[in-house]
């Protein structure tokens, strides 16, 4: 069996042109994607000294996620989704190169900050679930439909270890101003992807009388899904009080560490890497049935190493637990989201997505002022350990329901 066979063997979504494409276009765009993230962090926090506004900054990026998300659904179904994305990730190219703009003429302030990333949580309110449910289409059904997911998400975590790694040196000697411009040029690789794709962009609905009552049909249906009522609530609790790394890591980095941008960058690469390793793990092994066993471990797993993480006192000791934090984190986030897509029916897998999303980045806000809140008070320590005991929450949740979602 040659190596082609044997990639396509592990790795059947590669079988389909339009998944390449966008999987690719990805890859580039997502590295941009992360050496902003990083870049943002560690300006709001070095131009205001203040542990709280990292916090606000991320809260208000996603504030849109949570206001609009649930009619984005909607939207989703109404229209051809590829064509969606290209307005989404258009629009958040726009985005950067303000913030490129910003930085280059000398006249960047937080509030300028906070508006563009208010503007770019509009665009992501509706591009996060219109990708989530796109996948079925470029995968063109079911069967591969796990495996994809998983390498959207190995895409997305090796874009996470790339990306802040290149920002730490980027940022060391450059300063944050051309890490904007790279993720603002980044965007041209998957906005061609999406170009290139040969499909029929037909949407699941071609009218929508009353979104409102299509929006609570999905949600009285995932109320009568056990699978997905408790996948929800897991997604709640965990996302939003155990996934707020961007927040805390430069706290963590300056406060704790007393290192600087380039140790910085180390850190979230090392939970980049502990991510990929978890989503290639799923991709080539995952299985359908082992959803509710990959669940509980990423669950009880995350929730250990955040609790870990608050009483490791060198940089060595932090790379191994926030890359155990990565790998466990990515269990739990591409499984859920599997359960989720396996059972949605094709006429509301739009709104069911869209809920997920709202959930999963709409209550991000809630979870960026907890944590900066707790760590201007508490310190990025006690915080970790704070939201480590949450996530066990979830985890007996999930472990007492486990018969119900096998």
């Amino acid at each position: 069996m040659n190596v082609k066979n044997k990639l396509m063997e592990y790795f059947p979504a590669f079988g389909h042109k339009n998944f390449r494409l966008f999987w690719w276009g990805q890859l580039v765009s997502l590295i941009g994607t992360w050496m902003q993230n990083t870049a943002l962090s560690w300006l709001v926090y070095d131009i205001t000294g203040n542990r709280f506004y990292v916090g606000l900054m991320n809260a208000v990026q996603f504030t849109p996620v949570l206001l609009f998300t649930l009619y984005a659904g909607v939207i989703i179904e109404k229209y051809p989704k590829r064509r969606l994305i290209l307005l989404t990730q258009g629009l958040q190219a726009v985005g950067a190169f303000a913030l490129f703009l910003l930085m280059f003429t000398n006249s960047i302030k937080f509030g300028y900050i906070l508006i563009i990333m208010f503007c770019i949580g509009i665009a992501q309110s509706l591009d996060n679930p219109a990708r989530q449910s796109f996948v079925v289409e470029m995968v063109e059904g079911r069967e591969h439909l796990m495996n994809a997911i998983a390498l959207n998400s190995a895409v997305f975590n090796g874009a996470r270890l790339i990306g802040p790694a290149i920002a730490g040196i980027v940022l060391s000697r450059l300063g944050p101003t051309w890490c904007f411009l790279l993720n603002a040029v980044s965007f041209i690789a998957v906005l061609i992807g999406l170009i290139m794709m040969s499909m029929d962009d037909k949407p699941v609905r071609s009218e929508v009388k009353n979104p409102g009552k299509d929006i609570l049909e999905g949600l009285k249906y995932i109320a009568k899904s056990p699978k997905l009522l408790y996948t929800f609530i897991a997604t709640a609790i965990i996302p939003t009080f155990c996934m707020n790394f961007n927040t805390l890591v430069p706290i963590f980095t300056k406060d704790v560490l007393g290192l600087e941008a380039r140790e910085f960058g180390i850190l979230l690469s090392s939970l980049g890497f502990g991510a990929l390793i978890s989503a290639v793990s799923v991709a080539t092994r995952g299985k359908r049935e082992g959803a509710v066993y990959k669940q509980l471990i990423g669950s009880f797993g995350l929730s250990a190493a955040l609790i870990a993480a608050g009483m490791v006192p060198k940089f060595y000791m932090a790379i191994i637990v926030f890359a155990i934090c990565g790998f466990f984190m990515i269990t739990f986030n591409t499984t859920c989201n599997t359960v989720l897509q396996l059972n949605s029916p094709d006429n509301m897998r739009g709104r069911i997505m869209s809920v997920y999303s709202f959930v999963f980045g709409g209550l991000a806000p809630v979870g960026s002022l907890y944590a900066g809140t707790a760590a201007k008070y508490l310190g990025s320590q006690y915080t970790f350990i704070i939201s480590g005991i949450i996530g066990l929450g979830a985890f007996l949740i999930l472990f007492k329901k486990r018969k119900e979602l096998s």
